[in-house]
């Protein structure tokens, strides 16, 4: 098949998201499967457009750059759905008449629509009667609100993400991120064809059980990509804040807490310590991993497929995490995971991962767990039955 795949400007090009790298192996999986893919794509208004081809280029990958944003004038307003400026960018006319030339010159069978805001290209795509698919990487007006934002500039755009959602339910297909974001869509739109589709960047990193040699101390990560985004800052707060007193006062010097990432807030990396130490951006996070014994995924907030979460269970790594940040995804508290609510409910988990054989078992069960559901066989098999859907 032709697939025209219409995405969001990356917003970093050396230093790709989670978010980001699932937008590039999706061409990758389509082209492997034998599609021939073009790209339509914008860029960022730091970057430039020689740079951003140049990227693309490299990748061997067709594309069309275009520019993205419409300002504010008064047509943004006539439709609920393009308050949410996110939207509006990949709504705006420009934008749109972008969207009909590709369709015209590419002549595509799909269309694939990266980012459930975009929904105008998607909608662009059926009145052409080209199927498309949209692929939602979190239930948006849920990511606002767990933000805590409520100011009047946040509600509007709220109830236009709102309004976007159920215009992007109304795609040929909707592949949600996780089963969670399934249930969502199946409730505000029942009649939508909504389906499955995990992080395509999960196979890279599936690993066998790791060896769990008795140590002291044991090695505890967090790997939040950003400390700008407001849900990483929360969990990080809650390790210094709450967890790492606690572990202090039951197992002094049994523990070492690493906190990988870049922007962490000066007042945060001032509490550097001996059992508290701030790794920031690591160019071979292969072998930083390799040193460490636990994950640790306080989810206090945040939406969709967290790769925070799910990328250490599919390296093997005993993981504790919050039940929500799991998304409705198979895995069982206890076996394959550990969950808590609170402080006292993480500390009491990594003091019985002091234990050799409760790490071994959780790395074996995780490992057996993740290469069933995010096999590369698996998600491939995903890709082919959605374009087909």
């Amino acid at each position: 098949m032709r697939v025209l795949v219409i995405n969001p400007a990356l917003v970093r090009l050396h230093s790709l998201g989670a978010c980001e790298q699932d937008r590039l192996r999706n061409i990758d999986t389509l082209r492997r499967l034998g599609h021939t893919v073009h790209v339509l794509t914008g860029w960022m208004p730091y970057q430039s457009v020689d740079e951003v081809q140049r990227f693309y280029a490299q990748r061997q990958i067709d594309s069309t750059l275009s520019p993205i944003g419409g300002g504010h004038g008064p047509s943004r307003w006539l439709k609920l759905a393009q308050w949410d400026g996110m939207a509006w960018e990949y709504a705006s006319p420009a934008f749109l008449d972008a969207v009909r030339r590709a369709l015209a010159a590419f002549q595509p069978d799909r269309v694939w629509c990266h980012g459930s805001y975009l929904w105008a290209p998607a909608l662009a795509a059926l009145r052409s009667g080209v199927p498309a698919v949209v692929r939602s990487v979190n239930y948006e007006p849920m990511q606002l609100l767990h933000e805590n934002r409520r100011s009047p500039r946040d509600m509007m755009r709220y109830l236009g993400k709102a309004a976007g959602e159920r215009h992007a339910a109304s795609a040929t297909v909707l592949a949600a991120i996780t089963p969670a974001e399934v249930d969502i869509y199946r409730q505000i739109a029942p009649t939508a064809n909504v389906v499955l589709l995990p992080l395509q960047t999960l196979p890279d990193v599936l690993r066998s059980p790791r060896p769990q040699p008795a140590r002291s101390p044991l090695r505890v990560f967090f790997m939040g990509a950003s400390y700008n985004v407001a849900h990483n800052r929360r969990a990080l707060r809650f390790i210094l804040d709450d967890l790492v007193p606690l572990i202090r006062a039951q197992a002094p010097g049994e523990f070492v807490f690493h906190i990988f990432g870049s922007k962490v807030p000066a007042d945060l990396a001032e509490r550097a310590a001996d059992d508290v130490r701030f790794d920031g951006y690591v160019p071979d996070l292969d072998a930083s991993l390799e040193t460490m014994d636990i994950a640790l995924a306080p989810s206090l907030a945040g939406v969709g497929m967290q790769q925070k979460v799910f990328e250490p269970l599919c390296r093997a790594f005993p993981t504790v995490t919050h039940a929500r940040a799991l998304a409705g995804y198979a895995f069982e508290p206890g076996v394959h995971v550990l969950t808590a609510e609170d402080a006292a409910g993480y500390a009491a988990h990594l003091l019985s991962l002091r234990e050799p054989q409760r790490r071994a078992a959780l790395s074996q069960q995780a490992a057996a767990q993740t290469a069933q559901l995010f096999s590369q066989a698996a998600m491939d098999a995903r890709v082919s039955a959605l374009m087909e859907a």
